[in-house]
């Protein structure tokens, strides 16, 4: 190497010489076709450049330290915020059972609680541990419990099957506290109701990311903002070696949870193998959900379409950008291609963490905030972490026809910012003739900050100012007469749902056709978070708000009831955290949205994302 080449490259990687980045760029060839569907040479040089880009070692690595010890949260004991016996299950090193069982648990005068053991605690458990926070941004503080609820109210005869919430429970290993909402390691929350009585629980998912970090009492997977802390350069070029190939990414599905059309619940997040079967009934973690097929790729829409009869899902392109519209049948794990869609405003795809469809149409959004491969390699998080926000390369939405996988339309449309949309359905002239696509989702102003309000550090330090991003329905009319334009406007006037907006639910019965009312978490100001249960009716322009004074509640899922004729005949179920440390389980009525039950946890719950029904077979 010459002498000019070697001071170039020393003063861009002072921590290394120039034959360990010769080999960095050799591991980055072996592994960047596992990024996408086609051959990896364009990719190398995409990584050529990124790796030039990084000057420097983290600085974690320039400075050692040790390993944090596992520590899980305690129970909160001035609250008492403690868990009663009913049947916990404990965490020991030989996952033996201990079943503590109360007589009558459904008699009105609940048997006495009582705090657990120090055995029955999560390893680690110290009293005390984020007890001035909300419980619903608090790590859960154990790994399951089980029991039946007094249920105040009346629960309809009809309503017999389980509830399933998924989402992120536990946020720190030892004294380290994860930087984001959605880094937290997946905790799944069951209600079963049967003939007017309540059974309830949680347990967390036992990924191998989960294990691994009780196991070696540290972060092993990168998370959504939390990437493994690596002991020197040499550790850090091969853990990103591993983020190459897949092996380093999370498979911590603390999502959504979705029941496919043969039974099967499955756990999900955006990373292809954080894809995850377990039982509805006890929640244990039954294993992997493995892909059959050789479509490849490492991430997917973190909320597939799912019905009885089929799974839709989009995987990103992130070397060719642009998008697989795949379709999987009930009872297999084979995903087949319907069509391609090729991005048309950047030279990576946008951020695709749902999408909707009709009853004959995909819809693939192509939003501004795009995935960013420099970001995803950085040991630190950006303020928009794997994505960047791109403006100028416009915001579009493709239609594509579910039998043919022909391209139908394709619009710019203004630009957005959205984590789930609502609806799709398809639009008729007087003959019958589709003549557009309208798509109804929760969007948030093109205003991407709504990512870095997030943070864990946001949602726990809430002084009473109101700083949580306006949001609205955003309704999108998709033309289908080669226009080369599509529109964008609020469905319905934003301040009757307080400028906030998102986690939505609808009547599966209508789902991908044109529908009234939709239920979804809007905002009572000042917050700086959705904090009123609403429901949305598209036809008025109205909304209908549910609020209690410092409650957090989670995504209103609307069960409908069988056989019923009107769209909003049925239940809706959230599951609502108390500014005072505790929770309980909620129960509206899908047409006049007022309360007709709740029942009180034992303890306080978490924050959760999203749910899915399993009626009583």
């Amino acid at each position: 190497m010459s002498r000019s080449e070697k001071e170039f490259h020393q003063s861009r990687f002072p921590y290394t010489n120039f034959h360990l980045h010769k080999s960095f760029l050799n591991i980055s060839y072996k592994y960047a076709s596992l990024f996408s569907f086609t051959k990896p040479k364009p990719f190398y040089f995409l990584l050529f450049s990124i790796s030039m880009a990084f000057t420097t070692m983290p600085s974690s690595l320039t400075n050692s330290t040790s390993s944090p010890t596992m520590l899980l949260p305690p129970i909160s004991h001035h609250n008492n915020h403690i868990l009663p016996p009913n049947k916990l299950i404990v965490n020991k090193p030989q996952r033996k059972l201990l079943h503590l069982t109360v007589a009558n648990v459904a008699s009105p005068s609940l048997p006495l609680i009582t705090p657990p053991t120090p055995e029955e605690q999560l390893p680690g458990t110290t009293a005390g541990r984020h007890h001035h926070h909300h419980v619903a941004w608090t790590s859960i503080s154990q790994e399951s419990w089980e029991g039946e609820l007094q249920v105040e109210g009346h629960i309809p005869p009809w309503l017999n099957g389980t509830y399933l919430r998924n989402g992120p429970g536990m946020w720190h290993i030892g004294d380290y506290d994860f930087r984001h909402l959605f880094d937290g390691y997946a905790t799944v929350v069951k209600l079963r109701l049967q003939e007017g009585r309540l059974f309830a629980g949680h347990r967390q998912i036992e990924s191998e990311a989960y294990r691994a970090a009780k196991k070696n009492q540290k972060i092993c997977y990168r998370e959504f903002s939390e990437v493994p802390k690596a002991a020197n350069f040499l550790a850090y070029v091969g853990e990103l070696a591993s983020l190459f190939s897949g092996a380093s990414l999370t498979d911590n599905a603390n999502t959504g949870v979705v029941k496919l059309g043969d039974g099967r619940v499955v756990c999900l997040t955006e990373t292809q193998k954080g894809s995850i079967v377990i039982d509805p009934e006890t929640l244990e973690t039954v294993g992997k959900f493995e892909y059959s097929d050789s479509l490849g790729g490492l991430i997917h829409s973190a909320h597939p379409v799912v019905t009885d009869k089929e799974f839709v899902t989009l995987l990103p392109d992130l070397v060719r950008a642009g998008y697989l519209v795949v379709r999987m049948e009930p009872g297999t794990n084979e995903r087949r291609v319907i069509g391609r869609v090729n991005c048309r405003g950047g030279s990576s795809p946008g951020w695709v963490h749902s999408f909707p469809v009709t009853e004959h149409y995909v819809v693939v959004p192509e939003m501004p905030l795009r995935y960013c491969a420099q970001n995803l390699l950085k040991a630190e998080p950006t303020p928009l972490y794997k994505f960047e926000w791109h403006p100028q390369s416009k915001a579009f939405m493709h239609v594509m026809c579910k039998t043919s996988g022909n391209i139908v339309a394709s619009v710019e449309v203004p630009l957005f910012v959205t984590f789930h949309f609502i609806n799709a359905y398809e639009e008729e002239d007087e003959d019958g003739r589709v003549t557009a696509i309208i798509a109804d989702c929760c969007e948030h102003n093109s205003d991407p900050t709504i990512l870095d309000r997030l943070r864990l550090q946001n949602l726990r330090s809430f002084n009473g100012e109101d700083v949580l991003p306006d949001a609205r329905v955003g309704r999108f009319r998709i033309p289908l007469d080669g226009s080369p334009y599509g529109e964008l406007d609020a469905a319905l006037d934003p301040n009757e749902h307080g400028k906030g907006m998102d986690m939505c639910s609808i009547n599966p019965n209508h789902l991908g056709k044109k529908y009234r009312y939709a239920y979804a978490c809007g905002a009572q100001r000042p917050c700086n978070f959705p904090n009123t249960l609403t429901k949305l009716d598209l036809e008025l322009k109205k909304a209908t708000n549910w609020h209690e004074e410092g409650a957090v509640p989670s995504e209103p899922f609307f069960v409908a009831r069988p056989g019923a004729t009107e769209e909003d005949d049925g239940v809706v179920i959230s599951i609502v955290s108390e500014k005072n440390g505790e929770g309980y389980a909620l129960l509206l009525d899908g047409s006049t949205f007022e309360e007709i039950a709740r029942a009180k946890f034992p303890y306080g719950l978490p924050y959760g994302l999203h749910g899915c029904w399993v009626p009583k077979e």
